[in-house]
């Protein structure tokens, strides 16, 4: 089976400005306030949406260290 590339709808701004506000602008893992990135909590791909409830600031280095266990 071909490798196929989802297309995602980018993640509104008011959500964005939630998710940060909530999370005081740091990773949520380590408190780290640089190279932020917004996660999906449960991955699309597993059915996670596009919410507040499952989304959470994380620097890059959490987020790929995530990886490992989903």
């Amino acid at each position: 089976m071909p490798f196929e590339q989802t297309i995602r709808e980018p993640i509104p701004e008011a959500i964005k400005s939630e998710v940060w506000r909530r999370d005081g602008g740091k990773c949520v893992k380590c408190g780290a306030g640089v190279n932020l990135q917004f996660d999906h909590i449960i991955p699309i791909w597993k059915g996670g949406a596009t919410t507040t409830a499952n989304l959470r600031l994380l620097c890059r280095s959490s987020n790929l260290g995530k990886r490992n266990y989903i």
